[in-house]
């Protein structure tokens, strides 16, 4: 039976900074989000990680669990853009990071699937 994990939601492409490579957030829960970077980071590293939020940034510690390649299909050839998908699961978050999160999940911050 699979583990229930947090829900992520979807958010705007908030800038997001790890290891001085930029890219921004493309979804968040509790325990983790999804960003999309200007290259790859390397599986099991932990990295400190800046998101400009409103009303200011947080930061926090996360650490890599997936990365691989954007692809796009197209008939009969792949396309794949300079842009990497990031899995994140977050190793330290401070009560103002907590509270952020919280404030952009809402309800489904604490929410699980």
């Amino acid at each position: 039976m699979p583990q229930s994990r947090s829900v992520r939601i979807a958010t705007d492409p908030f800038p997001v900074r790890i290891a001085r490579a930029s890219g921004r957030l493309v979804n968040v829960s509790a325990t983790g989000a999804l960003v999309h970077l200007n290259r790859a980071l390397a599986k099991q590293a932990s990295w400190p990680v800046h998101v400009t939020l409103e009303p200011g940034p947080v930061e926090l510690e996360a650490r890599v669990v997936r990365c691989q390649p954007i692809s796009v299909e197209l008939p009969g050839a792949i396309w794949v853009r300079e842009e990497y998908a990031i899995g994140l699961a977050f190793t330290a978050l401070s009560p103002v990071a907590r509270d952020a999160l919280q404030q952009l999940c809402g309800d489904a911050f604490t929410a699980q699937q």
